[in-house]
């Protein structure tokens, strides 16, 4: 279980409307890391990681039916409160991606029939330059100042459909009709987005 999913309500939630005046209110937590520039030593792990999963790959009696689908991103309010959530965090859940970014042999199986002119180096070529020059420090190797500098299409089935556990519960029951502030907090410090409603 997340460390999250143990912390107590009051910390990180989903607050019912009852408790949070008008608008339901989502407390996430808050990363404040530093980005600093991505190292030699972290792109050629990440090279490495691909080279060793593309040979695993190759092993595989069904690698095409190994793919995993690239899961598309919520839509309505609860796509928009996941954006301004994960916007306003930088990241908390994005630490265990490190040099490996969660890439498997179904994520890789799926770049592979989607680009099936790529040969193995391409992908890794692929892969490698979306590295941005500087990256959240002890963060994924592919978590840049913005954000994640992947396209959808090539994040992890991990990366693309978890949520840490108060952004979940809304996901999944994004009922809100006041409306919902999207909050995200580390001790004191805390940002705050603009109330957020389904648009009509």
């Amino acid at each position: 279980m997340s460390a999250f999913a143990r912390a107590p309500a009051s910390r990180y939630g989903v607050a019912a409307p009852a408790a949070a005046g008008r608008a339901r209110i989502v407390t996430v937590p808050l990363s404040d890391q530093p980005v600093v520039p991505v190292t030699r030593a972290r792109v050629r792990r990440l090279r490495m990681h691909l080279v060793e999963t593309l040979r695993a790959l190759r092993t595989l009696p069904d690698a095409e039916r190994a793919a995993t689908p690239a899961r598309p991103e919520p839509d309505g309010l609860g796509g928009a409160v996941a954006r301004t959530a994960c916007g306003l965090c930088r990241g908390v859940c994005c630490k265990g991606g490190g040099d490996h970014a969660y890439l498997d042999e179904g994520t890789l199986a799926r770049v592979r029939r989607a680009r099936p002119e790529l040969e193995a180096g391409a992908v890794i070529a692929l892969y490698v330059g979306q590295v941005a020059g500087s990256v959240h420090r002890d963060s994924c190797v592919f978590h840049g100042a913005n954000g994640c500098t992947l396209d959808r299409a090539l994040r992890s089935d991990v990366c693309n459909s978890y949520f840490c556990p108060p952004l979940g519960q809304f996901v999944d029951h994004p009922r809100a009709p006041d409306g919902v502030v999207v909050i995200a907090r580390e001790g004191h410090v805390q940002r705050r987005a603009p109330v957020l409603r389904q648009q009509p």
